[in-house]
């Protein structure tokens, strides 16, 4: 901060999804390290909240009396949708349905704290409704590698018609939201699956954006590229600021095998020689996905109707199995989440000798200190903490972004991708994926792109400082 400069003061808007919290963490170290007071709204949930204060945030709550029981993905949701259009039905209320219950308060509470710029993630319109509504600059952070990582996603909505339907389904809404709030949301446009602003910021470097479909292919990139500015600032990873482990929007289920790292294991593997295989497939997967439909989203990628629950279980299967062919030379160290019925695909509970299970686990802790390869579902939040801490990738993607995240590992020499993993995914060809990784050159290629990768923080918070200073000048008359 300046000398004789007021204090900056910055809002951030967040949903309780680990993937979109744990970048800003090291964002919010750099924004108070350089001065400013930063005020971070999040849905209930201790383990992201604790995080963001321990980064230096003041917390702040979506509604007045902090209602512990308000999860923002089911608002408005009903029960009558039928089952083929439950999620594009959910995906197109629940945003702006959470943006009318929450607007008012989180209005009157910014303007409260002075708050002289916004940055938010934009599942959710709440950080764009409050800066329109204040006459605040903002901007959003994509937490993935921008909208050409759902193309196929998004073409096979536009051309059954479902991102039509979607503006029709959102329409009452966003009526509502103009009539309330007098912000204009504009809903009516293909790719209000997310709800950008003006300018908005990709956390990774240029080279894993992905890019959109060729000027006139198809109608929502084109609507993508005229009306929005996307910035690559870099990756946000640090080893420094808090990471959320484990956390969704309804209550957890108690731990069933631990979170505690397993140090003895990891000890005696170190002695001997081995090679640690750490496996993680996504919290999202091991909570409120476990028995929802993710083929839906995967373009192709999984068979409709496949699982969190089949999904994780197959590859599961497949690893326990891979283990016993690859013997102590290995050490297996599993993320398997606390559903009750994780590992019910097991005829009995039998003790693999190099095979470690937990329900979550420090998941930068292990990648900086320990692992010799991820075994991940490629979210972009593991892909790139894994880059950035120089450990090559076995992906074994799901839905959404991660079958071109993991396209991505594949063709830049990362590791190895297995695509249309029920099909793909066997006990020896995850053996010798393994194998060929731990002793292949993927590794000097995962250290060439973290330097490139470097930066995002800091780029993030010279650009928020830049709007705040903006905003007080504006606010002054330009004096």
């Amino acid at each position: 901060m300046v000398k004789g400069e007021s204090q900056s003061v910055v809002a951030i808007f967040n949903v309780a999804m680990i993937g979109h919290v744990n970048p800003t963490f090291a964002l919010v170290q750099e924004l108070v390290q350089r001065g400013c007071k930063v005020h971070y709204f999040l849905p209930p949930n201790n383990d992201i909240r604790s995080a963001a204060q321990e980064s230096g945030a003041q917390v702040e709550a979506y509604l007045a009396q902090d209602p512990q029981d308000l999860v923002l993905e089911k608002c408005d949701v009903r029960d009558d949708v039928p089952a083929d259009e439950k999620a594009m039905w959910e995906r197109a209320v629940w945003p702006l349905a959470s943006t009318l219950l929450c607007g008012e308060y989180l209005i009157q509470r910014c303007k409260e704290l002075g708050v002289e710029a916004v940055l938010y993630d934009p599942m959710a319109p709440h950080g764009l409704v409050v800066a329109k509504a204040l006459g605040l600059p903002c901007a959003s952070l994509v937490t993935y590698p921008g909208m050409g990582s759902l193309t196929d996603l998004m073409n096979d909505l536009q051309r059954d018609g479902r991102l039509a339907k979607a503006m029709e389904i959102r329409k009452d809404y966003s009526k509502a939201i103009l009539e309330k709030f007098h912000v204009d949301v504009q809903d009516q446009m293909l790719t209000r699956r997310q709800y950008f602003a003006s300018e908005n910021f990709i956390t990774t470097c240029a080279e894993l954006v992905a890019p959109l479909p060729t000027p006139g292919e198809m109608a929502w990139a084109d609507e993508l590229r005229a009306n929005f500015e996307f910035t690559a600032v870099g990756s946000m990873v640090s080893e420094a600021a808090p990471h959320v482990a484990k956390a969704c929007s309804k209550l957890s289920l108690p731990d069933t095998f631990g979170c505690d790292l397993p140090t003895k294991e990891l000890e005696d593997a170190a002695r001997r020689g081995a090679k640690v295989v750490y496996v993680a497939l996504g919290t999202m997967a091991l909570s409120d996905r476990w028995g929802s439909d993710l083929g839906r989203q995967s373009a192709g990628n999984l068979p409709v109707g496949t699982t969190g629950k089949q999904f994780c279980q197959h590859v599961w299967a497949a690893l326990l199995k891979a283990s016993e062919l690859l013997g102590e030379d290995y050490l297996f160290v599993m993320c398997v989440g606390t559903q009750p019925d994780a590992m019910d695909f097991m005829k009995e509970r039998v003790q693999v000798p190099n095979v470690v299970l937990r329900s979550s686990l420090p998941q930068v802790e292990i990648l900086s200190k320990h692992a010799d390869v991820f075994i991940s579902h490629c979210g972009f939040n593991s892909l790139q903490e894994s880059l950035m801490l120089g450990v090559p990738l076995i992906a074994v993607p799901q839905s959404v972004d991660q079958p071109i995240n993991a396209q991505k590992v594949q063709s830049c020499s990362w590791g190895q991708a297995f695509l249309h993993p029920m099909e793909t995914v066997t006990p020896s060809s995850l053996a010798q994926a393994v194998q060929d990784v731990v002793v292949g050159s993927n590794r000097k290629a995962v250290e060439e792109v973290r330097v490139q990768l470097l930066g995002g923080a800091g780029r993030v918070a010279d650009r928020l400082l830049q709007m705040s200073r903006d905003s007080k000048k504006a606010s002054f008359g330009g004096s």
